[in-house]
């Protein structure tokens, strides 16, 4: 065997073909409109990772571990684009391929022939089967923003035609995959060209008619057969919020700052839009990011992380993206990098913030996910602002605050179903619950949270001392928040 690493790997994986998600059906948008379900009824918390350049830079055997080392830490979408943004047309893949002919998007690059036999393709395909062994979602960019809508001068399509082409070439190609979820744009909006969003929509459509076996840029197109989202910083939801392609809204909180208020801000919004859709944070702060893209500015940490994700997700997001700075562009020194990247890629997927946001999903999947609801009125004093801001969302028959920097606030009670609640903090660095007691569900009473140990003190209050306030109909019975056992 040449490749034993392959074989173990291999082996190792087929254990987990049991876990696969999407064996509870087609993915879709929940009755209600603003949550993912399966067919069966499953609810689906979307955690996704951005690994945007995961077909461009690495090997096989990378890949695989990076989606296995995903999968432990519970995230269930990666975010990666065919043709990627690191000169993804003209810089080869790790086996010396480049995905087109010419550059021409109406014709791909199938070519096989190198003395390994991995085409582009091939390697792509092989990464989304490693995937949909492991049950998770590849969210497909179909290519990064800039060969649509152009900054750098290097737009490849142009035309509907073109568009319409590529996408039915790559629709087609991945129309039995189970496992895709298609996102288009790729940080860039798409009225930053004349004719942007015509592109958009045309290469929407021929995704669509890819997958369902039609090639007719004139006819009619069923869309239901597809899940697609569209990522850049705005929300979606302004251009294409009534467009029959689009099945969820994506925007961006993005690395400009701390403690950035848009990701609850934002998610509210999309929220209480007429005829909502499903709606997520796509790409927020990084971890290890430069904050503003500036070295000397210091660096987003495990608790931006927490605090961006619990923000999107209260204020009514069907889940959240996660990005890791060395990660996102698989960093190594034997490759180029950007944003002051300085740890490589495989240390990097071990930290704190990505070790955490699965005590964030197993929060929302320990209660009834699809009934849930942001609700402010929970909160009657120490709401707070800027960074200080608590966030509150409740179900029928229990509650959430996220408390972000530790103070203390008053709650509301008599929000949820019952005679008395049961009352818990829920600890986002660990997942660990600690019952607080029952009260009776009326009237309003005061909680101080209860702070952090680090270097033998005491921090209640401030950066990390984050937390989050669980209330529960005590005939619920649903035992400690986050404990899915």
């Amino acid at each position: 065997m040449k490749h034993p690493l392959l074989l173990l790997i291999f082996l190792s994986s087929l254990s987990l073909i049991a876990q696969v998600e999407y064996d509870h059906g087609k993915l879709k948008v929940s009755s209600g409109g603003h949550y993912l379900q399966c067919e069966d009824g499953t609810p689906f918390f979307w955690l996704g990772d951005t690994g945007w350049e995961l077909f461009h830079r690495l090997t096989r055997e990378e890949a695989v571990f990076y989606l296995q080392t995903r999968k432990e830490q519970g995230f269930n979408v990666i975010q990666a684009v065919l043709l990627s943004e690191f000169d993804g047309l003209n810089t080869p893949n790790a086996y010396g391929m480049t995905p087109l002919f010419n550059n021409d998007p109406m014709r791909l690059n199938l070519d096989t022939t190198r003395p390994n036999g991995y085409g582009y393709w091939d390697h792509v395909d092989f990464i989304i089967n490693k995937a949909a062994e492991l049950g998770m979602y590849i969210a497909l960019l179909p290519c990064w923003g800039e060969y649509v809508i152009p900054r750098e001068g290097r737009a490849i399509i142009n035309t509907e035609i073109q568009a319409y082409a590529y996408g039915n070439l790559v629709g087609k190609r991945y129309s039995r995959q189970k496992n895709i979820i298609w996102v288009l744009g790729g940080d860039r909006l798409p009225d930053e060209r004349a004719n942007g969003i015509a592109l958009e929509r045309a290469l929407a459509k021929g995704i669509a008619d890819g997958v369902n076996g039609v090639n007719d840029i004139n006819g009619t197109t069923d869309y239901s057969t597809t899940l697609m989202t569209y990522h850049c910083f705005a929300s979606s939801s302004i251009w294409f919020q009534n467009d029959p392609w689009l099945d969820i809204n994506m925007w961006s909180s993005f690395h400009s700052d701390y403690s950035i208020t848009r990701a609850f801000e934002q998610s509210y919004a999309d929220w209480t839009l007429p005829n909502p859709k499903p709606e997520l944070n796509g790409e927020p702060a990084y971890e290890e990011h430069p904050v503003n893209w500036l070295d000397h500015n210091g660096e987003f940490n495990a608790y931006d992380v927490r605090q961006i994700a619990y923000w999107s997700v209260f204020a009514g997001a069907c889940g959240h993206t996660y990005g890791c700075n060395a990660v996102w562009q698989f960093y190594d020194s034997t490759r180029d990098r950007i944003n002051f990247v300085h740890t490589p890629w495989r240390q990097a997927l071990k930290d704190e913030g990505a070790s955490q946001l699965k005590f964030l999903k197993a929060l929302i999947e320990s209660r009834p996910m699809l009934e849930r609801v942001p609700d402010q009125s929970l909160i009657v004093k120490g709401e707070g602002e800027g960074s200080n801001h608590c966030v509150g969302t409740r179900g029928r028959s229990y509650f959430f605050v996220y408390v972000p920097t530790g103070y203390t606030l008053t709650v509301r009670l008599g929000r949820i179903s019952g005679d008395s609640i049961t009352a818990w903090w829920f600890n986002p660095r660990n997942g660990e619950s600690t019952e607080i007691g029952q009260y009776k569900n009326s009237g309003e009473i005061e909680f101080t949270p209860p702070g952090i140990s680090k270097e033998l003190q005491w921090l209640r209050t401030g950066r990390g001392c984050d937390w989050i306030l669980v209330g529960d109909d005590v005939k619920a019975a649903f035992g400690k928040p986050g404990n899915l056992q």
